[in-house]
């Protein structure tokens, strides 16, 4: 029977994100997927900066960038063309360092991801094989036995396998989550859509905004993506047959009716149709995250529909949340129970953002003329009074729910603790001739606690007793000061002195100017590290 610390099922790009993370520690790593090669197919074209960051985390970070494309608009316009609600993407607020939208191949992006992972011998990867059976308390329970089934080929037949633990990324239809019966909760969005890419010619010139159509007839959505593609989505009425709709003819036709929003100069017959397919986009979320060593990400552990473009970026959110901590208790670092605040801190995160992307549905999707008149109205007055459409959320992050974060009196975190710390461009002011850096490339993957304008090892010098733990000067004063604004900006806004960062650069506590005087500084960072022990 061969051993791993960690298999992976699914090698998508959450369970390709999960094996470069856990690899790059050093971990035995199995990856086992069914199809022997990438899906050739786009089916993701968006990800956000937050994500982007965790590119970076992976030595991917320009690499990936340089293969995407920065969104530039998004609009809703209804059925007569008006325009009822605008964003403009390029100043939305870049609190990762990065552009917050950006679109992207996904075969492109999974091979590079692979690719990344032949440079790891301590990962192995099983093409053409499945999960086909879970035992999950092993040799004497500190162990998931899994048993694996070729495809196809010539290595038929099973294979007998012992894992530390077991990450389930296998998708929307995980066989793992049905061999353990673990329920899903439905939040009420089943809505087919016809999904449609069309690849136009190279050179071709279009306007790149992206457009949801408030169309009480036909809602769509058309979302320029990198290069020449363009993703097309027509919602299907009653009477719609699914094989009638993915027909090429039709598809062009429907196509033909909004090709103006792209460029006047274009015909309904540009371009080559890569995909034209019907699906049903869904809501549904785990009840738990986790079972014993076993654990879901991604589509396993949740669905959502497209509108805010977030279904891959939950998964390499889990990805990210779950690895560090994974590791650490690998590495005998960490008590196991911390592996359980992978469910109480993700699962929140992720139903809100699925929540919210319901609510962006419902305003595209609406079909009851009377209703779509008074949501015309209503977006429209909101470009008078901006108030009334702040519930239309582009780039705006969503907290962690309960976990490893400091909590007030009700055990709950309050902002910013439970958000990612802010990215910008930051020098050295100990080598003046150093080029500006992302200021993530100063963290390691410890535990940090960041003094802004304040040294913590001169106040509490037994913080360099912890081997877990680093520490940085930041700002006035200190080692690294910022080129751009956005972390002392952010240090302002929240009164913020000292803040302790996790692994995942999310903050786990932070101590406020206003409350302390003096000596009490180093009594509170002694409270934040005692209750992190």
């Amino acid at each position: 029977m061969s051993n791993y610390d960690v298999v992976i099922a699914g090698y998508g790009p959450t369970g390709a994100v999960a094996a470069n993370l856990l690899g790059a520690r050093g971990h035995r790593v199995l990856v086992v997927e069914p199809a022997l090669t990438v899906y050739d197919i786009p089916r993701a074209v968006h990800f956000d900066g937050e994500v982007m960051r965790i590119f970076q985390a992976l030595g991917l970070g320009e690499e990936i960038h340089n293969m995407a494309a920065p969104g530039k608009m998004i609009k809703f316009v209804n059925g007569r063309g008006w325009t009822l609600f605008q964003q403009d993407l390029s100043v939305v607020k870049r609190q990762h360092g990065w552009f917050n939208n950006l679109f992207f191949a996904q075969p492109r992006l999974e091979a590079c991801l692979r690719t990344a992972l032949e440079n790891l011998p301590n990962v192995d990867v099983m093409l053409g094989w499945r999960v086909s059976g879970v035992d999950t308390h092993g040799t004497d329970k500190a162990t998931v036995d899994l048993q694996v089934t070729s495809m196809a080929g010539e290595n038929t037949g099973s294979q007998q396998i012992s894992a530390g633990y077991l990450l389930a990324c296998d998708g929307a239809n995980s066989p793992v989550r049905k061999m353990l019966k673990m329920e899903q909760e439905d939040l009420d969005c089943d809505e087919p859509w016809l999904v449609c890419d069309l690849e136009l010619e190279a050179g071709a010139q279009f306007n790149r905004t992206a457009i949801q159509i408030c169309d009480p007839s036909r809602p769509a959505s058309l979302i320029p993506c990198e290069n020449n593609h363009i993703r097309w989505e027509f919602m299907l009425n009653k009477a719609d047959e699914a094989s009638y709709m993915e027909d090429e003819n039709n598809v062009r036709a429907l196509m033909s009716e909004h090709l103006h929003h792209l460029s006047p100069d274009l015909k309904g017959s540009d371009g080559k149709l890569i995909r034209a397919k019907v699906y049903t986009f869904h809501a549904l979320i785990a009840k738990n995250f986790q079972f014993d060593r076993i654990f879901l990400l991604g589509d396993a552990a949740h669905q959502m529909p497209p509108f805010l473009g977030q279904g891959m970026c939950a998964g390499m959110r889990d990805a990210y949340n779950l690895s560090w901590k994974l590791s650490g208790v690998l590495n005998g670092e960490y008590a196991p129970k911390l592996l359980t605040t992978y469910n109480t801190e993700r699962r929140v995160h992720v139903r809100k953002i699925v929540e919210t992307a319901v609510a962006h549905g419902a305003i595209i999707q609406t079909k009851f003329w009377p209703k779509a008149f008074v949501r015309d109205t209503y977006l429209m007055l909101g470009r008078v009074f901006p108030w009334l459409v702040r519930f239309l959320k582009f780039g705006e992050g969503v907290p962690l729910g309960n976990g490893l974060l400091t909590a007030d009196p009700e055990g709950k975190p309050t902002r910013p603790v439970g958000e990612p710390l802010p990215q910008s461009w930051v020098t050295s002011t100990t080598n003046a001739s150093a080029s500006p850096i992302r200021s993530d490339d100063l963290l390691t993957e410890k535990f940090t606690v960041i003094g802004f304008g304040i040294d913590p090892l001169s106040i509490m010098a037994e913080l360099s007793d912890y081997d877990w733990l680093d520490t940085l000067h930041f700002g006035s004063g200190g080692s690294v000061q910022e080129t751009e604004g956005e972390i002392m900006n952010w240090v302002a806004e929240n009164n913020v002195t000292v803040a302790i960062l996790r692994p995942d650069r999310q903050v786990y506590g932070i101590c406020k100017s206003a409350s302390y005087a003096g000596a009490e500084l180093p009594a509170m960072i002694s409270t934040l590290i005692k209750q992190l022990h």
